[in-house]
Order: C-alpha cells, then sequence, then structure tokens
C-alpha cells in the first residue's frame, strides 16, 4: 500500500486559466511600467541565468544581469563565459555590443525592470528535506527595489505551494508585484537551443501575471503552456523525478547485468534496436546530479 501525500498549499490566489495558450500577446492588456528596461535576471550570471539573458537579448529584450558574485559579473561584462555553453561565446559580446545586455552587482538594478526572473538556487537542507523558504530568503536583503505593478517569475526548482507563498508573503510586505512560476526545462551546456525548441510552462498567481509572463516567453518560443501555479510546480518535480528513476533503473538492470558476467551495452542495444518504446533507455552513469537529486527530496510523500 503507497503512503498518502500530504502537501499543505497556503492559501493565495490561484489563476486556473486555459490549459494551452492561442492568445495573441498583441491582444493582452499588460500594464505599462515607466522602466528603463524589459527584465532583470536575479541570479543572472549561472548556468541557468546568464543562457537565458542571452536569449532574450539576442531576440531584442533589454536584460541586465544581477549576480552577487562579482568574479563572474566581471568576467560576463568582459565578454567572456563563466562556463562552457555551446553558442555563446559569440553571442554574449554580440548581444553587449547592441546594447541588450549588461551584468551589475547593484541589487537597485532591480528597480529599473518590468519583470524580474529568479534563477536562485534551491538546495534541500541538512535532513534532505525541502527548504521552502529559500527563495524568500534570497528575495528578502533586495525586498526594498521591487516596484508596484512588477512581473516577479521563479524560475527554479520548488515545493508545491511555494510560488503561493511568495505571492502572499510579497502583498504582506506591501509589494504589489504580479508572481508567476515559469520552471526551467533546459540541459546545461544546451540551453540556448532547448530555451526556443522545447515548449515553456507558465502560470501565475493572478490573470496579469500569466498574460505577462505569456508575452514575455513568447519571444523565446511559440509553444507556451498554462497551468496553475501548483501543477506546474508539480510538472517539474515530476520531470526530474521521471529522469532520476529512468537513470536509477538503468544502473540497476547494469549491475545485474554485470552479476551474470554479461555486457549490459550488448543487451540494451539489443533492446533499442527498432524498438521505439526502448529508444529512450539510457546507459549506466550517474543517476543524480544536485538538480536530480534535491528533486527526489521534495518529491518524497510526506510519512
Amino acid at each position: 500500500m503507497l503512503p498518502e501525500c500530504h502537501v499543505t498549499i497556503p492559501e493565495s490566489p490561484v489563476y486556473s486559466g486555459p490549459r494551452h495558450s492561442e492568445a495573441d500577446p498583441g491582444e493582452m492588456e499588460v500594464q505599462t511600467l515607466a522602466v528603463e528596461r524589459d527584465l532583470v535576471i536575479f541570479g543572472g550570471c549561472g548556468h541557468v541565468g546568464l543562457p537565458l539573458g542571452i536569449a532574450f537579448a539576442t531576440r531584442g529584450r533589454t536584460v541586465a544581469l544581477y549576480d552577487v558574485d562579482a568574479a563572474a559579473v566581471d568576467l560576463v561584462n568582459a565578454g567572456r563565459m563563466p562556463f562552457l555553453e555551446q553558442g555563446a561565446d559569440e553571442l554574449l559580446p554580440a548581444a553587449q555590443a547592441s546594447g541588450h545586455l549588461v551584468a551589475t552587482t547593484d541589487p537597485s538594478i532591480i528597480g529599473t525592470a518590468a519583470a524580474v526572473v529568479v534563477v536562485v538556487g534551491t538546495p534541500v537542507n541538512r535532513h534532505l528535506s525541502p527548504d521552502i523558504g529559500a527563495v524568500m530568503r534570497a528575495l528578502d536583503p533586495d525586498i526594498e527595489h521591487f516596484v508596484e505593478g512588477q512581473l516577479l517569475v521563479l524560475r527554479s526548482t520548488v515545493y508545491p505551494g511555494v510560488t503561493a507563498m511568495i505571492d502572499r508573503r510579497l502583498r504582506e510586505l506591501g509589494k504589489d508585484v504580479h508572481v508567476a512560476f515559469c520552471p526551467e526545462r533546459i540541459a546545461e551546456g544546451h540551453a540556448l537551443e532547448e530555451l526556443s525548441s522545447l515548449p515553456q510552462i507558465v502560470s501565475g498567481c493572478d490573470e496579469v501575471a500569466v498574460e505577462r509572463a505569456t508575452t514575455l516567453f513568447r519571444s523565446l518560443t511559440d509553444d507556451i503552456i498554462q497551468l496553475a501555479p501548483e501543477e506546474a510546480e508539480l510538472a517539474k518535480l515530476f520531470t526530474n523525478t521521471w529522469r532520476y528513476i529512468k537513470f536509477a533503473t538503468a544502473n540497476q538492470l547494469f549491475m545485474i547485468a554485470n552479476d551474470c558476467g554479461l555486457d549490459f551495452e550488448r543487451i540494451r542495444g539489443a533492446i533499442t534496436h527498432g524498438y521505439p518504446r526502448a529508444a529512450d533507455m539510457p546507459g549506466p552513469g550517474f543517476a543524480a546530479g544536485p538538480c536530480l537529486f534535491k528533486t527526489r527530496c521534495r518529491s518524497r510523500p510526506s510519512m
């Protein structure tokens, strides 16, 4: 018998709109803010934020990358990538030369943008339990710089209900911003390709958040899927969990074959050859980097 799953969802207004967006962004009534740029990426010089910023800037959006890592900011402003990302070595300096991309350690930059996209890390605690306050703690020191009417987009992997909790907390602090959850889905090193080739899930705590997030991400892809925030949070967790299970299962099968003195790759080749239902069977290897590992911890049912 499977254990019951007990998830407490914080109370907050939740928009449950259409499941797939067919709206023309030009027809949406989006609040206009007197701002200097389209978006700031909070945590913008890392493996998730920097490719996202380059992708938006390449498509004509004005982007500021805010990061506390001064060394990474200096590298980016010098037109150099802090890590390997296919296609970025050429696109980064081009985006800067066009005036569409800048990086800074100054948190006041947050108040200059219509949207703030948050890509901070969300680790589990020492007991391997979800740290549901990680995103809010990252935002707390810079709350004063958020301005009324901004769109706040969360991209990080979070426990179900965290988006609604952040929305409620910001309103308690007197910050009238529109909170959306639009999970990142890319593989590091292939982000610039996948940001435009993969569908983007969009959710928000009110209709304005959904409309504005949809408009923003249509800069990257026309394939937008709209969900309620808790659905989107679970979609991200379920995706990572499914990948983790596949990799872990492949490792288990490898050990079985190895114990029998047999070549697992020879067996896998026979299984996957011309058999589409097994085409995605992975080979053995590391099953849980930090992203998939913390997802497994977040997805454990409460006992």
